[in-house]
């Protein structure tokens, strides 16, 4: 299950396509930005979900035919893991999450109804935060009215008119609109603050969309696209505190030498960028193997989550270490960062499930004797 073809950019086009997203992020949503979102003196969230609009980024995954782009899954890569390098708040996975998702298991109705507003900016996408594993709940519904509660992972509050939320039935996903009366979100306090969690509770919620479900692939489509767009925004995320540490390093002196200058310290950063890299190659197998259509794209996109998120827990908690006394105080970077990383961490679902989750789908697969590394590229 895929969602067709996708546009092919070459090299060029795709760093420049890279380089035109950080550019307006670097202007747009630097550290002090950041930072004053966190203490709720700007309006950073809303104004950079109406800049993606403008600039048509919300497109980015999706067909031309739904007014996008049409890189599909190398489009949520490409700009989740720039987000995550600027620690951007929004409600952007869970939105293109979905809408991606959408294109492949909704019909020409539902899409038209869902996918037209997410792409003018009008409405955004809530999901469940844990989608997989024994903790998830399935809500009551007869396919009209839905019922139950689940935390969800959505919008920033004031970017959006209208935010659907998307919650597991038995054998099936709805579709809900939160209302404020049958669907009601109460915000959920988090550590982290660029993200907005709410318990979601739907009393004979009107259903907007039923996506059949009996088999499961539909909702293994749903967290693999969210598996990549949150192992994007990691390893952007863990990338952008690395080289900022680094930098930092180069400027802190002790005993009148620039700690950078270090050899065990050295040794520390160089460490970072290995255990980055490493997971850069496990996110590039899941991407292609999910444009491709390979039965395998679910087992490489659990992995590349489970991967990239602990890597980003790793470097952050490191950068902390390397920045010194100051790595743990409100003015620097590293806690937004580490708070990024422990929320993405426990998104989807727990690590050890995904993994868990990746070795079935291995063992499948070697059970019907095919390999699982052989890509179409």
């Amino acid at each position: 299950m895929n969602a067709g073809p996708v546009m092919t950019l070459d090299e060029a086009e795709l760093a420049a396509l890279r380089d035109s997203i950080a550019d307006v992020l670097k202007s747009e949503c630097d550290s002090r930005k950041v930072h004053a979102w966190l203490d709720r003196k700007n309006d950073l969230g809303p104004a950079l979900w109406r800049q993606a609009v403008e600039l048509g980024w919300l497109g980015l995954s999706l067909p031309e035919a739904d007014g996008g782009l049409g890189l599909g899954a190398r489009g949520l890569q490409i700009l989740s893991r720039e987000l995550g390098a600027y620690a951007a708040p929004g409600g952007f996975i869970p939105t293109l999450c979905v809408a991606q998702w959408l294109v492949t298991v909704a019909d020409a109705d539902q899409r038209a109804a869902l996918l037209g507003p997410v792409v003018v900016g009008e409405a955004g996408f809530a999901v469940p935060a844990i989608l997989e594993g024994a903790a998830v709940p399935a809500l009551s519904g007869d396919g009209k009215t839905v019922s139950g509660k689940v935390d969800v992972l959505g919008c920033v509050a004031g970017s959006v008119e209208t935010v659907f939320a998307v919650v597991p039935l038995e054998a099936a996903w709805a579709v809900v609109r939160i209302d404020g009366v049958a669907a009601r979100a109460e915000p959920i306090e988090s550590w982290d603050l660029t993200r907005d969690l709410a318990r979601l509770e739907c009393s004979d919620a009107p259903v907007v969309a039923v996506i059949a479900d009996a088999d499961g692939r539909a909702g293994a489509l749903l967290g693999s696209y969210l598996a990549v767009a949150l192992a994007a925004d990691s390893l952007g995320g863990a990338d952008a505190i690395a080289h900022k540490t680094v930098e930092y390093m180069k400027e802190r002196v002790q005993f009148d030498r620039a700690v950078a200058t270090f050899q065990a310290l050295r040794h520390r950063a160089a460490d970072l960028i290995v255990r980055i890299a490493t997971q850069e190659s496990l996110l590039e197998q899941a991407v292609q193997c999910l444009d491709n259509g390979s039965p395998d794209s679910a087992m490489w996109a659990r992995l590349a989550k489970a991967g990239a998120s602990d890597a980003f827990v790793f470097v952050a908690a490191d950068c902390i270490q390397l920045h010194g006394g100051v790595g743990h105080t409100w003015e620097y970077d590293p806690h937004i960062y580490i708070k990024r990383a422990r929320l993405n961490e426990a998104l989807l679902g727990n690590n050890r499930a995904l993994r868990d989750t990746a070795v079935r789908l291995l063992d499948g697969a070697l059970g019907e004797g095919r390999t699982t590394t052989e890509i179409d590229w």
